[in-house]
């Protein structure tokens, strides 16, 4: 009998040492699964400007993508408790269909969204302007090193040479070395301006890959004569693409590829608390796909 006792202490001093003896154990958090269906949101959220579209059959926001036609269309969760005359002078209407930009503020319930405040206009999200070169800038500048792998096909070339490594990870072009950059930023229309930003000899090609930097720059520098960089990112383009197809059903698509500078999938659902990024973090590794929520939490 004294055994069996000193063998319960001794089972009690060692489970103490993690939580107690007696005490309850907290529960493990359960990892996340793949969503099933579209979130709903357990507090107020926001959109950016957003139009809201009716065609007939109700009052819908477009979260996605919206064509401009005359009168625009599109599709999106229907929007409850709305009424048009309560927007007087903030919307337009033609062929039977009304449609406005509104910022809205309210709740969402997974499938349909009810507002509690709307402001006609508002906010969009800020236009980043282009990536530039990641690489330093070489002594004496990004210059042509031979003119005569220079051209529109010799470029053409790199990047199909860069495609085919199976370290690649993306190919894309600087053009702010270009003498007409600022005119082109300045949104200047016109053929001479639009002729010299294709100018080879003013572009740096940029190749990402995940393997050897300068190994791959050996092997791509006589394919193209002109400025290139070089340089290293986390995935290859091979693994961004099946990511991206395992996702295209994902509950709450609204857009979304991969391809980008970033090195990133990138996808658009209509609403994410989180959950969801923590999915495909542990799905697929931190840093391969980045989720983006079209509906926000409205802070406070």
């Amino acid at each position: 009998m004294a055994s069996t006792v000193r063998g319960t202490v001794l089972v009690c001093v060692m489970a103490a040492l993690v939580a107690g003896c007696g005490d309850k154990v907290a529960p493990v958090a359960s990892p996340p699964v793949r969503p099933t269906e579209v979130l709903a949101a357990t507090g107020p959220v926001t959109t950016w400007r957003t139009t809201v579209l009716d065609d007939g059959d109700g009052p819908e926001l477009c979260l996605g993508g919206v064509a401009e036609s005359l009168p625009p269309q599109c599709s999106g969760p229907p929007v409850l408790d709305w009424t048009w005359a309560d927007h007087a002078g903030a919307y337009e209407e033609a062929d039977g269909v009304r449609w406005g930009e509104f910022t809205l503020v309210g709740d969402w319930d997974g499938t349909a969204f009810t507002p509690t405040e709307v402001v006609a206009g508002g906010e969009v999200p800020e236009m980043q302007m282009p990536e530039r070169t990641p690489c330093s800038e070489p002594a004496g500048g990004w210059t042509v090193l031979d003119h005569a792998t220079t051209s529109d096909t010799a470029r053409g070339k790199l990047m199909r040479a860069a495609a085919v490594r199976p370290d690649h990870g993306l190919v894309w072009v600087d053009q702010s070395i270009n003498p007409r950059w600022q005119d082109f930023l300045d949104g200047e229309a016109s053929l001479e301006i639009e002729q010299a930003m294709n100018d080879p000899a003013f572009t740096i090609v940029n190749v990402g890959v995940t393997g050897d930097v300068a190994a791959a720059e050996a092997e791509l520098r006589p394919v193209w004569g002109g400025p290139l960089c070089v340089y290293q990112v986390a995935n290859t383009e091979a693994e961004l693409r099946r990511a991206a197809e395992d996702l295209r059903d994902l509950p709450g698509f609204l857009g979304g590829g991969y391809g980008s500078v970033n090195n990133k999938v990138e996808q658009m659902v209509i609403y994410d608390d989180g959950s969801i990024q923590a999915w495909v973090d542990r799905e697929f590794g931190s840093g391969v796909v980045e989720i983006s929520s079209a509906l926000r939490q409205v802070s406070g």
